[in-house]
C-alpha cells in the first residue's frame, strides 16, 4: 500500500478524537447531545436598517414581519421566504431553528421553546422572558372551593 498519497493530511491524537463536546460553549443550555431531528424553520433576524436603501428593501422587510433593529421572527422554511431572505441578506442574520414540541402553528405560539440544529435553545419562549407578579395569592374569602384550591396550589410550589 502506498502511503505517500495524503502526505499534507495530518492525524489527530486520540485525545483531539475524544474532545469534540469541549468546543460548545458550557453555559448554553442543551436539550439533547445527539439531536438528529432536522430544523424546520428560519429564525430571521433584522440587524441593520433599511434606511437610505431602494424601497423594494423596505418593502421585502415588512413582509417578513420585520418592523425594528434586533427583532427576531420565525417563518416555516418554505422557497418563497427563502427567496426574500436573500434579497436582504446583507441587513438580516438567519438561523436554522425548530420547535422542541411541533405543535400545529408553532410560528403564532408565544410560549414555543425553539433550538436550532445542535440542540441548543436559541429563544424559551414569552413565558421564560415574563417579570415575576411581585405577589402571590395565598387564599380566597369570597368562595371556599376556590380557597381550597389556592391552598392545595400553594402547599406543593412550597
Amino acid at each position: 500500500m502506498n502511503r505517500t498519497l495524503f502526505p499534507t493530511v495530518p492525524m489527530l491524537s486520540r485525545a483531539a478524537q475524544t474532545q469534540p463536546a469541549s468546543l460548545y460553549q458550557a453555559g448554553t443550555p442543551r436539550l439533547s447531545s445527539t439531536n438528529a431531528e432536522p430544523t424546520t424553520h428560519f429564525r430571521v433576524t433584522l440587524r441593520r436598517s433599511a434606511i437610505g436603501l431602494p424601497k423594494r428593501s423596505a418593502q421585502i422587510l415588512e413582509a417578513l414581519g420585520l418592523h425594528r433593529r434586533l427583532q427576531s421572527v420565525y417563518h416555516a422554511q418554505t422557497p418563497s421566504i427563502a427567496g426574500a431572505i436573500l434579497g436582504v441578506k446583507e441587513l438580516i442574520h438567519v438561523e436554522n431553528v425548530r420547535p422542541v414540541v411541533p405543535s400545529v402553528d408553532a410560528t403564532t405560539s408565544l410560549n414555543t421553546v425553539w433550538v436550532n440544529a445542535q440542540g441548543e435553545v436559541v429563544d424559551a419562549g414569552r413565558q421564560a422572558r415574563k417579570a415575576p407578579k411581585g405577589f402571590r395569592i395565598i387564599g380566597n374569602l369570597v368562595k371556599e372551593e376556590r380557597d381550597a384550591a389556592l391552598k392545595a396550589r400553594n402547599a406543593h410550589s412550597s
